[in-house]
């Protein structure tokens, strides 16, 4: 929206904005999922402290940087994986999340 925001209805038809999904069986038994966005990318010096908590690049009163600390704090603890950000050489931003294949989920216990 925001990179929408300050184009032409010429330049959202010719080249719309697009978030592309991939998964991928690894051979260790892990699944990659990248997600992969057209917009203009996330410099180096962001991209570094992206996962920090309370890091936003939004104005006061529009986020509160905890999103993707959230989201690094799931994937790693909780499912064993990796949560990265690139820019990749064709542009926009990719997030690539690796995970188990199969989740060690203990069984429910019945009382």
């Amino acid at each position: 929206d925001e990179r929408d925001g300050d184009r032409t209805y010429q330049a959202i038809q010719s080249d719309p904005s697009r978030i592309i999904v991939t998964t991928t069986a690894l051979a260790d038994n892990r699944v990659e999922i990248k997600i992969h966005d057209n917009g203009p990318g996330i410099p180096a010096d962001i991209r570094d402290r992206l996962f920090d908590p309370f890091f936003t690049t939004k104005p006061v009163g529009k986020g509160t940087g905890l999103g993707l600390s959230i989201s690094y704090q799931i994937v790693t603890e909780k499912h064993g994986g990796t949560l990265a950000c690139d820019t990749p050489s064709d542009g926009g931003t990719c997030f690539i999340i690796t995970i188990p294949s199969r989740q060690n989920i203990p069984e429910p216990k019945l009382t």
